[in-house]
């Protein structure tokens, strides 16, 4: 797998800003329509197509927005220090890559997200951090080798969590 920079991962979403932030509502359109031409056509296919497109929608109805929100404020915003603690679960054949961010003043946050373009290691780095929202969640961290995106929303991490942390 080849690494891409930092500007070429940026570049990569750039193009789904247009779309992205409603992608979620086509997909559970089209399960509609399947659900729709099962019924009609009383044939089990379209409701397969249906029920995946359905899942798909549901389970990512954060990520397109996140994507938009995380490239407006990398063109506009102002980011802050902090570090990035990431952390991989496997399954099967499947990675889970999990974002702590720390930063000086704010709560921590954790968030899974999905690496484009570059191979993260479970390690501590520094980044630089955009917020966004009245609770000034961390919308992207930007590390010397890759960019983070939240998937679905980030969560703060409790006061247990953060001191098993230190």
């Amino acid at each position: 797998m080849t690494t891409l920079s930092v500007e070429q991962q940026i570049a990569v979403f750039r193009p789904a800003v247009g779309f992205a932030a409603h992608m979620h509502k086509w997909l559970l359109a089209g399960a509609a329509l399947g659900i729709i031409a099962a019924a009609i056509f009383w044939h089990p296919v379209p409701l397969m197509i249906a029920v995946f497109l359905g899942v798909v929608g549901f389970s990512e109805q954060r990520a397109g927005p996140n994507i938009v929100s995380a490239i407006a404020a990398y063109d506009s915003g102002t980011p802050t220090n902090g570090e990035i603690s990431i952390a991989i679960t496997s399954w099967d054949t499947d990675n889970h890559y999990y974002a702590t961010v720390r930063e000086q003043g704010h709560p921590d946050w954790k968030f899974e997200f999905v690496p484009q373009g570059w191979q993260p290691a479970s390690c501590s780095y520094p980044a630089q951090i955009w917020r966004v929202g009245s609770e000034e969640q961390p919308i992207l961290a930007v590390m010397e080798q890759g960019i983070l995106i939240p998937r679905h929303d980030p969560k703060q991490v409790g006061k247990e969590d953060r001191s098993s942390h230190a």
